[in-house]
């Protein structure tokens, strides 16, 4: 039956580190700004009103920056028809939402933010790129830039996250992209392996971040097909994250960052 896995992972998750080439996982203390969606509970009774935080947050999964709705280009809901993902209203540390589900399955929560200028002074560079983990080829753009360095560049978020409703079999696909610029997917419908995809292909070779419920934040990178697995042993909310920047087409111009999480129960 499909999702089969992916039910299955919430009792036992299993580390397959070597077979997806990953590098040796690292801890950061580096400080982060995230964008993800965090439910009270990734499963929810048909029908029952789920309380959902949308946030950008340095400690996840704590709740942190309220988010507007002038920051907020989407929200929706994909994997059953019926089911309703809204704005609620600001809270202090999130802007806090609310999902109902109508049919049992796996319901894949979505939101994104509108493209936004944003620019950072000499100051600020080497934190951003220690945070963010981008491409060399990137870093070496940011390099290049005329003393003293200013960082524009034209940012959106992408953020999901897995809820089960009742059960996790059935439902939306995990493995299929929503067509974020920047997302990760499940392969073969398993809840512990993931691609991360760019415009459709997968990120080989590319550095992520595995963010715990303790606040630990593990740098790793993807495989040769872009892969990423998370280790066993993991407990509570986890989440995938990975920020794409691409260069300007002309001096001058704005860098492209894009950023994507993922958010999911690690039982």
């Amino acid at each position: 039956m499909m999702y089969r896995k992916f039910s299955r992972a919430r009792v036992r998750v299993q580390a397959c580190l070597a077979g997806l080439g990953l590098a040796a996982m690292t801890a950061s203390s580096a400080s982060a700004h995230d964008f993800f969606i965090m439910p009270t509970e990734f499963s929810v009774a048909r029908g029952e009103a789920l309380m959902v935080d949308v946030t950008i947050g340095s400690k996840f999964p704590q709740a942190e920056i309220a988010v507007g709705p002038e920051r907020i280009a989407e929200l929706r809901v994909v994997g059953d028809p019926q089911a309703s993902f809204r704005a609620t209203g600001p809270g202090p540390r999130s802007m806090q939402t609310q999902f109902k589900g109508a049919e049992p399955g796996l319901a894949i929560l979505s939101a994104r933010t509108p493209p936004r200028e944003v620019q950072y002074p000499e100051d600020k560079i080497s934190g951003i790129l220690e945070e963010y983990q981008v491409s060399p080829e990137a870093v070496r753009s940011v390099e290049a830039l005329p003393s003293p360095r200013v960082l524009k560049a034209l940012s959106t978020r992408f953020a999901k996250s897995f809820v089960c409703v009742e059960r996790c079999e059935g439902g939306s696909d995990p493995t299929q992209a929503l067509g974020h610029s920047l997302e990760f997917v499940a392969i073969d419908g398993s809840a512990t392996s993931f691609t991360l995809l760019a415009n459709g292909a997968p990120m080989t070779n590319y550095p992520a971040v595995i963010a715990t419920a303790s606040g630990e934040r593990r740098h790793v990178r993807t495989s040769g097909k872009g892969g990423v697995e998370l280790p066993g042993g993991l407990t509570g909310p986890v989440m995938l994250f990975a920020a794409v920047m691409q260069p300007p087409a002309e001096a001058g111009g704005r860098f492209k960052l894009d950023l994507a999480s993922l958010t999911l129960d690690g039982r």
